[in-house]
């Protein structure tokens, strides 16, 4: 081959070279990103007319502003976000989500967007319409419960076209960021928690204005596949550069040699030597030397000569310089196979910079290894000049044997000088190595390539989207600070498959082209010359290709609360209820469905007859406890076939709603607010027989009083005794008169039952302070009026009408547990002898605050007795439970479950839980209801007047939103100013006591008086009753006729008798019988002054005993009465 021929073919390979370089650097370019940290040094691509006018922001976006999102707990929010974006960009259109903080301190307004794809754009945008819808509905169903607010065309142009806007004039810093999301590993945070959320980029910028605009734009099926083949193309092309093998063969070589030696030796030798020696040996040699070397060696007992070889022929080997990298020579040996492809990897290495500088390829000066040694007993100095360059192998075999024995002394000195010239051949065996070299930056390219590859792959599952962030300001330094904290937030395991970079604009003519881009949703386009001195161009967006399942990264949603959004997390409720089975009839609506935070169309239908098996309503102060009362009354009495009984404890509000209505009644313990409750504790139906009547009786009273040791025993043989005063036969149950005795009665007996005991003196004192005061607090003032009316309301009364109990204004919870549960005996005994068995609802009633009477208590003894509250309590409840089978149903009501018994809870089918703040309250409750730990947390969370409700027979608790009762205007009762059924004793003998001629009743009031007459025929003589009918209906009064049925009704001579006594054991006794009829027939004061008068006159005149009615008159006219 002649020189020309060597010049061309060196500049083929330069310039094969330069070729793979470049495109080897522009595949390196575009796998790793490389551009993209570059984009702020490219020219901007300015927007065309035409592009604005088809991207019109009138016409191709739609918008909205999340208001609340609403999370379910526990499930993926990411996951939930990939399946509303891809349903949203099925059509082409681009999504936006979008951050605006209008000013400092202002709060952060998130918008979600949707953009018209121009290349599908219609006439009447129908895929953006749909797109748009798929958003709303896909946030909507993904997210119940979130409210989303499509923005009107006057709102986006504020937003997006004002100068004043989110992309006005004010915003002259731009900023983007270009990424790969990835998620970090959470076992390493503290609570494996999700800390990569935008609500730490909200937090961060906090206090600063702002716009941070996410923009994605979907990759066609058909772009996805051509990357992908441009990835496998590119893999294949480079693939064989991976790795390189070199292989060296050696023969035989031929060499001429020219030696020149001089050197001077000096020697002193005395002494005797003797030696043997034998050698055998064996050596290999191979060398590689190109050198040149001159040097001086002195020497004693030892001479080294260095030999310099000279190789005149043809150089045919190339050396390489020490420290030359791998990669260098990864080349030459390529170079040996592919002479260009192993020069270019060099020099595209060097490019990317993965590879390590080498030195000169030729002329390197390295110490030669070929040469000789002499050693011996001898001092040397040699000179020694040479040059060599070759390449040589050798392999021989050596034996020597040594023997004698020298006595030398001797001194020599000499000098000499050596040159000769020669001709050697040398022959050997072939010998073949091979060296394999990879070529890393080759390799971590492909490796990329692999890893895009898969992404590709992830892509075509997931769809392909076209990513970047940017973020706008009015000061360069926050856009920066907004990226950086974006980017930070974004890295995780796997980023760096791609660079990843941060770019800044602030020029005012990139920043008014960049805002044109984004206003319209549209990622700016930059240009990059592609050839020096050439015009072709690529063209670059700070986009980078991301997968469906790594886009909820780059556009997320705050996953907990930020100023301007508030992030609702709820647990999940049924949202069906059984009702197929069900009777129209027996359908009562409650309210609607609500699920994940909104009200749903769906009404919740429970069924009327399942309210006889008992519901329980719970909720603190202020969740719509009442209001579901209210609800629940107004639906049970619809038919009107179901009447109420409502027993208030509390707020007294019940009358506010219901007491002004023509159908209800109220009854109470104030009589300047309403008709006062008249009831006798010691009355039962004909049908209950009295022992069990003074169980009950007893058991009440264990539960309302704390009792220990014996006072149970000794109440209920004070009350057996009350009962047999009055003329009743215990074991029979029977009595001539009908009467029922009062606390009075109990009263009187109860201090000789106490005496008659066998406690100590100390005892007999606990007792009566214990039992008598209690008793006797029962008989004054109003207490008296209630308890101890001889007019007492009748059972058809209170429990077969529509009536309401106001017990607000007791002040002593004793006392209104004891009216409470005294209520509930009654009403159990009514029904067990007016209703027959399995019966359909018919009557509700209303325990509300029951705790008072259906207090949680200790299941444990003391050592002086049973636990006598605690199973008096168990006794009401079980008694509540049982009335289910006559009809009877009950809404207990309570604030504080915690502090009901158990079985109150239980014995419960319908549970409709409010909002409730304590943890136990909520586990309480929410396991006897089925719930979920969730959901027994979201019971705390729950808003005004909604509640979990739930029946044994569903199979979960459902979310409903209580409908609101109709709250009547003006809600204030007025206690009416004529009463009906006011014929009573204080009526009959208020009148008679005037001593004027009355006015004639009605017809109706005549009926009621026949009915009062009729109910007291046991104590009134026949001759009486006429009298007073004939009175009432306008004849003329009698005074002794008068008289005589005033002694008949107030206990005739009995009463005398008792005063007499009472007089004997009290200073004040005619001031304690006004008490008592005060107390027990409701009489005012003038009446029962005129009464007393009348019982005591009469009394005297009946007594033959002179000297006995001296003593009562001067003792009556002494307490101030007077004998008539």
């Amino acid at each position: 081959m002649n020189d020309l021929q060597m010049t061309n073919q060196d500049l083929s390979q330069r310039q094969s070279m330069e070729e793979l370089a470049n495109q080897l650097t522009l595949a390196d370019h575009l796998v790793y990103k490389k551009y993209l940290p570059e984009l702020q040094s490219y020219s901007l691509v300015e927007p065309s007319e035409e592009m604005k006018e088809t991207l019109d922001v009138k016409t191709c976006i739609k918008l909205f502003q999340m208001k609340e999102l609403t999370l379910k707990k526990g499930e993926d929010m990411l996951q939930k976000l990939s399946t509303v974006y891809h349903s949203s960009m099925a059509l082409g259109c681009s999504l936006a989500v979008m951050i605006d903080v209008p000013a400092d301190g202002a709060p952060a307004d998130i918008y979600l967007g949707v953009r018209q794809n121009p290349g599908r754009q219609s006439i009447d945008n129908r895929d953006l319409a749909i797109s748009g819808d798929a958003l709303e509905k896909g946030m909507k169903s993904n997210f119940p419960g979130s409210e989303v607010q499509e923005l009107h065309q006057e709102e986006i142009d504020a937003l997006l076209e004002d100068n004043n806007g989110s992309f006005g004039l004010a915003q002259s810093a731009i900023a983007s960021v270009s990424c790969v999301a990835a998620l970090r590993d959470k076992s390493k945070t503290e609570d494996k928690a999700f800390i990569q959320g935008i609500e730490r980029f909200i937090d961060a910028m906090d206090g600063d204005a702002y716009t941070a605009l996410f923009l994605a734009e979907p990759v066609t099926e058909e772009t996805q596949a051509g990357i992908r083949n441009g990835y496998e193309e590119l893999y294949s092309a480079l693939s064989p550069f991976r790795k390189t093998t070199w292989s060296y063969t050696e023969n035989e070589s031929h060499a001429v040699m020219e030696t020149f030696c001089s050197g001077t030796s000096d020697t002193v030798t005395d002494g005797t030597s003797s030696g043997f020696s034998d050698e055998q040996g064996r050596n290999t040699g191979f060398n590689f030397n190109a050198g040149m070397n001159q040097g001086t060696t002195n020497t004693i007992g030892q001479s080294h000569a260095v030999t310099r070889l000279r190789l005149p022929g043809k150089r045919t080997m190339v050396g390489v310089a020490a420290g030359a990298s791998i990669l260098a020579l990864g080349a030459v040996a390529a170079s040996a196979v592919f002479p260009p492809a192993g020069a270019a990897i060099v020099s595209a290495a060097s490019t990317v910079g993965a590879a390590v500088k080498a030195g000169p390829l030729f002329g390197a000066v390295v110490p030669m290894v070929a040469g000789h040694e002499t050693n011996g007993t001898a001092w040397s100095t040699a000179r020694s000049i040479g040059k060599s360059l070759g390449f040589g192998m050798s392999r021989g075999y050596n034996t020597a044997h040594t023997d004698g024995s020298t006595v030398e002394r001797s001194n020599a000195h000499s000098t000499n000088e050596q040159h000769s010239n020669g001709t050697t051949d040398t022959h050997g065996t072939v010998r073949t190595q091979q060296i394999e070299v990879c070529n890393k930056a080759v390799e971590e390219l492909l490796t990329r390539i692999d890893e895009q590859i898969k992404r590709t792959k992830e892509s075509e599952d997931y769809g392909c989207y076209s990513c970047a962030a940017y973020f706008l300001s009015s000061r360069p330094s926050k856009a920066l600070l907004a990226a950086n904290t974006y980017r930070s937030l974004m890295i995780g395991e796997g980023s760096s498959v791609e660079s990843g970079a941060v770019n800044l604009w602030q020029d005012r003519a990139s920043v008014t082209a960049m805002r044109e881009y984004l206003k319209r949703f549209t990622h700016p386009v930059f240009a990059r010359q592609l050839w020096e001195n050439e015009a072709d161009s690529l063209f670059y967006t700070a986009g980078t290709l991301v997968s469906g399942r790594e886009l909820p990264m780059h556009l997320g949603l705050p996953t907990r609360s930020v100023h301007g959004l508030p992030i609702i997390e709820h647990a999940e409720f049924g949202r069906n209820v059984p009702d197929e089975a069900m009777p129209d009839e027996d359908k009562m609506n409650l309210g609607k469905i609500y699920h994940m935070g909104k009200e749903e169309a769906a009404g919740l239908i429970l069924n009327r007859q399942a309210m006889a098996s008992h519901t329980f309503i719970t909720g603190s102060t202020g969740t719509g406890k009442s209001n579901a009362v209210y609800h629940l009354l107004d639906e049970i009495t619809k038919n009107g076939q179901t009447t109420f009984l409502v027993v208030e404890p509390a707020k007294g509000e019940y009358k506010n709603v219901f007491g002004n209505c023509t159908d209800a009644q109220v009854f109470g313990t104030n009589p300047r607010e309403t008709p006062l409750l008249r009831m006798n504790p010691f009355a039962f139906p004909e049908n209950i027989h009295i022992l069990e009547h003074i169980d009950r009786l007893v058991e009440i009273f264990n539960a309302c009083w704390p009792m220990y040791a014996a006072m149970p025993a000794v109440l209920k043989d004070a009350i057996e005794r009350s009962y047999q005063k009055v003329g009743w036969d215990l074991r029979n149950s029977e009595s001539e008169k009908g009467v029922f005795p009062t606390f009075f009665d109990l009263l009187d007996i109860l201090p000789g039952v106490i005496e008659e005991s066998h406690y100590s003196k100390d005892t007999q004192s606990d007792y009566v302070g214990a039992l008598c005061t209690r008793v006797k607090s029962l008989t004054n003032g109003i207490y008296g009026s209630v308890l101890c009316a001889e007019d007492a309301l009748t059972d058809e009364a209170l429990f077969d009408r529509n009536v309401i109990v106001d017990l607000s204004r007791v002040g002593s919870m004793e006392t209104k547990s004891l009216l409470m549960g005294i209520l509930v005996m009654k009403l159990q005994e009514y029904r067990m002898c007016s209703s027959g068995m399995n019966s359909r609802l018919r009557h509700v009633t209303v325990l509300e605050e029951a705790h008072n009477l259906l207090r949680k208590t200790s299941a444990e003894q003391s050592q002086e007795g049973a636990n006598l509250q605690g199973k008096s309590v168990e006794m009401l409840a079980n008694a509540i439970a049982e009335m289910r089978t006559y009809g009877e149903g009950f809404i207990i009501a309570d604030q504080a479950p915690g502090l009901l018994d158990m079985s109150v809870i239980r014995n419960t089918n319908t549970k409709i839980i409010l909002r409730l703040p304590d943890e136990e309250d909520r586990k309480l409750v929410g396991k006897s209801a089925a719930l979920k730990e969730a959901q027994i947390d979201e019971l705390s969370k729950l808003p005004l007047g909604v509640a979990a409700v739930y029946q044994n027979e569903w199979p979960e608790a459902v979310l409903c939103k209580i409908e609101a009762y109709p709250m009547p205007e003006n809600a204030v009762y007025h206690k009416p100013s004529k009463m009906p059924h006011e014929i009573n004793a204080e009526f009959v003998f208020g009148q008679l006591a005037v001593g004027k001629e009355l006015e004639p009743l009605s017809s109706s009031e005549m009926e009621q008086l026949k009915l009062w007459l009729k109910r007291h025929e046991t104590v009134l003589k026949p001759e009486d009753s006429r009298y007073l009918e004939r009175v009432f209906a306008g004849g003329e009064l009698d005074v002794a006729k008068t008289r005589k049925a005033v002694f008949d009704f107030f206990g005739g001579i009995g009463t005398v008798v008792d005063y007499c006594v009472a007089a004997e054991k009290s200073l004040t006794p005619r001031k304690e019988f006004l008490e008592q009829l005060q107390g027990q027939y409701g009489l005012k004061a003038a009446a029962a002054d005129w009464v007393l008068n009348s019982v005591i006159s009469m009394g005297m005149s009946l007594n033959p005993d002179a000297k006995a009615v001296d003593n009562l008159r001067t003792n009556f006219e002494q307490q101030g009465g007077r004998v008539l």
